[in-house]
């Protein structure tokens, strides 16, 4: 089943998709935290109310099929085999399974680039520590030109020391969509793993993991798919689900079953969690394909064009300057602002700009640096929600307060 034929349920399609944002507020943050529309959180409260008229036989009985389902649903949006998915609580969760799962040693190095999250390199600080392994960084210079320019950066920091391969399929703080089929042919070609972070890719643009092979995968659904919040998941190529252990073991890790890997008895229930928001993941993919007459293709290409044109407007109608082609873009991109003169100055973000922003014109867009990439960059996401309007107002505060910062200096 590809994304395009996800089953929209009548139960789906009751409504029309509300997030339950600020009356008033221009939200261009989407993908940091998502918002999740009204129905699945109605989904998910009738969930959690399933779990506690019988927690007992929620947790013992109904966890493990409902798991199931919602691990079908994930496995039909991103083209894989249902059994080599992991349900996780998020995507950074996901990632530290993954790199811990890679044996390593002294004198072993990871490679990343500079473009990766700071939550994936403070991981692989503790791994490095505690292994003696380092980690090499690819430099991706902006503005990017093309795909190839990425694929070069990585091929040319490979060595004969290279034990990994961690990249973005699209990059957090600067939004590029890196050429993870290329990348994860080179990982191959060179017999090396790859762990590619889509922490912001399932609902931004296609995924199809057999066509990918990658050795991990790991996602978050709280962004651009519009499930809950604490929902994620890990692919992991069969050939690696051994090594895969939770970060903190349940008390059933020690059965073994012959009707189930030990992956996903392992993942499936880590103690009594709030697994609702994973097990929603089925209404939240069916909603929101609901939207549009042709599901989710429609929505990625609405979502994409409404970005390239927002890019087009701030970068012609204030002194931001794009740092990527179209063609590396899905539905969020970042630009490039004139450097913050003072950037000591307290905030309640990573930036006074983005505290501004929000205080004076309820507008809430990230802005922070990128050290060694990009001085000063805003990232502006598009969702189903957002209009053009929104990128016009962003414009006209962005101007205003520019010129504030630049009499300033």
């Amino acid at each position: 089943m590809t994304i395009a034929q996800v089953d929209t349920s009548p139960l789906a399609r009751r409504r029309r998709a509300v997030w339950p944002l600020a009356p008033g507020a221009t939200y261009l943050n989407h993908g940091s935290y998502g918002s999740c529309p009204a129905f699945v959180l109605e989904k998910q409260s009738e969930m959690r109310a399933r779990l506690e008229r019988d927690p007992t036989r929620f947790f013992k009985v109904d966890l493990e099929p409902l798991s199931d389902a919602a691990r079908r649903a994930l496995a039909d949006f991103v083209n894989s085999p249902a059994a080599d998915i992991a349900l996780m609580p998020n995507g950074t969760v996901a990632m530290a399974m993954a790199l811990n799962a890679v044996p390593l040693e002294a004198g072993d190095e990871i490679l990343i680039t500079d473009h990766e999250y700071n939550a994936t390199l403070n991981e692989l600080t503790r791994i490095c520590q505690r292994t003696g392994a380092t980690v090499a960084t690819a430099k991706v210079r902006l503005p990017v030109v093309g795909p190839e320019a990425v694929v070069d950066a990585v091929a040319s920091a490979i060595t004969d020391r290279t034990r990994l391969i961690v990249v973005s399929h699209i990059a957090s703080a600067s939004a590029i969509i890196f050429p993870a089929q290329a990348l994860a042919d080179l990982a191959r070609e060179k017999g090396i793993p790859i762990l590619l972070d889509g922490a912001h890719t399932p609902g931004q643009i296609p995924i199809d993991i057999e066509a990918l092979q990658p050795s991990f995968y790991a996602a978050s659904c709280h962004k651009w798919l519009n499930a809950p919040k604490g929902t994620g998941f890990l692919y992991v190529n069969p050939q690696y689900q051994e090594r895969v252990r939770t970060l903190a073991q349940s008390c059933r890790v020690h059965v073994t079953r012959d009707d189930r890997s030990r992956f996903l008895c392992d993942t499936d229930y880590v103690g009594t969690n709030d697994y609702t928001g994973n097990l929603v993941i089925p209404d939240a993919i069916a909603h929101m394909a609901a939207q549009r007459p042709d599901g989710w293709p429609t929505i990625m290409r609405e979502n994409h064009d409404k970005i390239v044109a927002a890019v087009n407007l701030l970068t012609g109608r204030t002194l931001a300057s794009p740092i990527a082609p179209p063609s590396m873009i899905g539905s969020m991109a970042s630009i490039a602002l004139p450097e913050n003169t003072a950037p000591d100055r307290p905030t309640e973000y990573d930036d006074t700009l983005q505290d501004i922003l929000n205080d004076k014109y309820h507008i809430q867009v990230p802005v922070w640096d990128m050290p060694g990439v990009a001085p000063r960059l805003m990232r502006v996401s598009a969702q189903l929600y957002n209009e053009m309007g929104d990128y016009q107002a962003l414009v006209e505060a962005l101007n205003a307060e520019l010129s504030t910062e630049a009499e300033a200096r």
